[in-house]
């Protein structure tokens, strides 16, 4: 598969220069297990929090915001519209630090949205 060789180069990489591209490679497994019809929403969470974590750990707060986002996303398809916005408000608050008033901006509208099928 394509996107499996895709994510092992990237594991390579990530031997070299584990604090430039570890959460990269955590962020592609998480999206990986989102879209993979046999893994379940735990495991997909769980490697959304190392992605997370790892994009902290770099300090690459830009990085954290995205893998919140996507999250969040990966949240609300699933039907958890608690830690959908939970991760969607964690993000917003990293693209606010990194001063992107665009990606902060479209969470906010993400956000109203999913308030709004929720009620």
């Amino acid at each position: 598969n394509r996107t499996e060789k895709s994510i092992a180069t990237m594991k390579k990489v990530a031997e070299t220069s584990e604090w430039n591209f570890q959460n990269k490679v955590n962020l592609l497994e998480a999206e990986l297990s989102s879209v993979s019809k046999h893994i379940d929403n735990d495991e997909a969470l769980e490697k959304y929090n190392k992605a997370i974590e790892a994009a902290k750990w770099s300090k690459f707060i830009h990085e954290e915001g995205l893998a919140c986002e996507l999250a969040g996303f990966h949240c609300n398809r699933v039907g958890d519209k608690t830690n959908a916005l939970n991760f969607l408000s964690r993000a917003k608050e990293c693209y606010n630090e990194w001063g992107s008033r665009m990606k902060v901006k479209f969470i906010d509208n993400e956000i109203q949205q999913i308030n709004n099928t929720a009620s």
